[in-house]
């Protein structure tokens, strides 16, 4: 879609060279979304692409994404063998949306736009991620995953704030199994659950990723591997107004999907019998 009323267009090699953010200024990543619908509010175009921070790095302290990252480069990169967590990375990609679009769209930009049916938000969560953000006139700080999002299209950043790099931990990433569980009306339709279940078989520990069914991404901890009451417990402690009631699921169906999907995703890395993605 064209935006008409776009009256500038900025390409900064730098955040040196963004100076006096205004609030119709926007910024532009791989372009899917803000391309996708009238964006009335917006007269200045930022492209981040000659910033150069589509990396993905492996460090001495594990895995460093840049915002800019093409979606799909997560699919064909070489990731160290004994990353075993780093299956739900490329599932978060699979289960986003086309083969065309994950060519395009960055995984910063899905992250920041903050859709509840994001399927990178609940992986970043259960992996214990933490996000880089620079501000245009001060120091660059950090913010856990779990922290970033605050309700459907809302995140913490600050006008002229900017996500540069996704960092995961090493010891978040080896030897953790992951299970990635979407649930949508349609098979290709927007997702009303995704849980995304890390587990390690030498601890029993358990992280629970909640995305789609719930306003803004969640994280449930496990220090052994939870029964079905448990699950049941641990999710009726959630607010009922932190559930999403809309046209595609009201919130007790919504809240009953992210049960059985939480059940199967532990059911499936503890008994080794491979299950379905997207249902």
């Amino acid at each position: 879609m064209d935006l008409y009323n776009i009256e500038t267009y900025l390409r900064p090699k730098s955040l040196r060279e963004v100076q006096d953010w205004q609030p119709n200024w926007n910024w532009l990543a791989g372009g899917t979304w803000i391309f996708n619908e009238v964006q009335p509010q917006v007269k200045t175009l930022v492209d981040m692409q000659r910033l150069n921070w589509s990396e993905i790095e492996v460090t001495p302290g594990g895995l460093s994404i840049g915002a800019t990252c093409i979606q799909n480069d997560l699919l064909d990169f070489s990731f160290p063998e004994a990353w075993t967590a780093t299956g739900a990375l490329k599932d978060a990609v699979r289960e986003l949306a086309s083969f065309k679009l994950s060519h395009a769209a960055t995984v910063g930009g899905n992250i920041c736009l903050a859709l509840s049916a994001s399927t990178f938000a609940p992986v970043m969560i259960a992996l214990n991620a933490s996000y880089e953000i620079w501000q245009p006139n001060g120091e660059p700080y950090f913010v856990n995953a779990i922290d970033f999002q605050t309700a459907p299209q809302q995140t913490i950043l600050q006008p002229g704030e900017v996500l540069r790099r996704i960092k995961v931990p090493d010891g978040n990433l080896t030897q953790w199994q992951t299970s990635f569980k979407r649930m949508a009306v349609c098979t290709a339709g927007y997702a009303i659950a995704i849980i995304v279940t890390a587990y390690h078989p030498q601890t029993n520990r358990v992280r629970f990723g909640i995305g789609g069914s719930i306003k803004s991404p969640r994280l449930i901890e496990f220090d052994t591997v939870p029964t079905p009451e448990q699950i049941v417990s641990a999710i009726g402690a959630f607010s009922p107004q932190m559930y999403i009631d809309n046209e595609r699921g009201s919130a007790a169906y919504r809240r009953h999907i992210t049960q059985v999907l939480m059940q199967r995703g532990i059911t499936e890395l503890t008994t080794g019998i491979k299950g379905k993605r997207r249902y």
